[in-house]
């Protein structure tokens, strides 16, 4: 509810912004704290998203162990996708992390009279967010490379000045490439989760639901069994719901390149924040169901 209340007040700070006719410093400040709230959301979702890999895999262990019992082999052979799955989530959540201190440095560069600490952070951090990018463009989760070398210099707004306009002009391409970056590979994760999340629905409603069904002896405890099968069943609408928020924080790029290039309106920016803010709602709802 705290966080909720006070992305609202972050929404009527920027309507006061916007709505005086022209851009000041406050505007990219508020701009600066969405960014970090970006980062915030898409850490839970890489979070989520390794939780249900590692999940779908058990089930799968599982189900073929009914079959025919596993070896050592049959189990590393499983097990070894995730391995590599998981080092990409763990590589990008670092990627994702160095984001964060960009926009939070890029606020400090929009508000601060002596910006020349905050601008040699930056290059620091994004040396690192290179390379880190450099590594994550050759995964599997990028699944059309040309679209990262078709990223151009974006033309910054004259209505932005100072220490962040020389930042903007020096690096907007690059910020522009690792969010374009993470757009693709959370809309890979996003529709493998959703994917991951269906085939553990099927598994766990086989072993919690059909099963006790089809027994001879009468279900013991009926409405437990009534509380499984709902939340089960849930579970994959859930997953659904996950696909929606990873294609809704891709669409952070676009706020990026409003902002630079001055066509950010209140409208998409409050859109924006909305979405994330019904995503941390999601996150929290799934912690109080466990």
């Amino acid at each position: 509810m705290k966080k909720t209340l006070r992305k609202t007040i972050v929404a009527f700070a920027v309507i006061a912004t916007l709505t005086t006719g022209c851009r000041s410093t406050d505007e990219y400040k508020k701009f600066a704290k969405a960014g970090s709230e970006y980062a915030n959301a898409v850490d839970k979702l890489l979070e989520a998203a390794s939780d249900i890999r590692i999940d779908t895999t058990s089930e799968q262990l599982l189900r073929n162990d009914r079959i025919l019992n596993q070896t050592i082999e049959d189990y590393k052979k499983l097990t070894e996708p995730d391995e590599k799955r998981l080092e990409v989530i763990g590589k990008l959540r670092k990627h994702n992390e160095l984001l964060r201190e960009y926009f939070r440095l890029l606020n400090e560069l929009a508000s601060s009279d002596a910006p020349t600490r905050a601008q040699g952070e930056i290059t620091g951090v994004v040396n690192n967010l290179n390379k880190i990018g450099k590594e994550l463009q050759g995964s599997d989760l990028i699944t059309n490379p040309g679209l990262l070398q078709g990223i151009t210099n974006l033309v910054v707004s004259s209505q932005i000045r100072g220490a962040l306009r020389d930042e903007l002009e020096k690096r907007n391409r690059t910020i522009m490439l690792e969010l374009t970056i993470q757009k693709e590979m959370l809309k890979a994760l996003g529709d493998s989760i959703e994917q991951d999340a269906k085939l553990i629905r099927i598994a766990e409603e086989e072993r919690f639901v059909i099963r006790p069904l089809i027994e001879d002896t009468e279900i013991a405890d009926k409405d437990a069994w009534i509380e499984t099968r709902r939340e089960i069943l849930i579970r994959e609408r859930r997953g659904k719901e996950l696909k929606n928020a990873s294609n809704a924080l891709g669409k952070f790029q676009e706020v990026f390149q409003g902002l630079v290039e001055g066509t950010l309106s209140l409208t998409r920016l409050n859109s924006f924040l909305q979405d994330v803010d019904n995503f941390l709602q999601l996150v929290e709802a799934d912690k109080k169901a466990k």
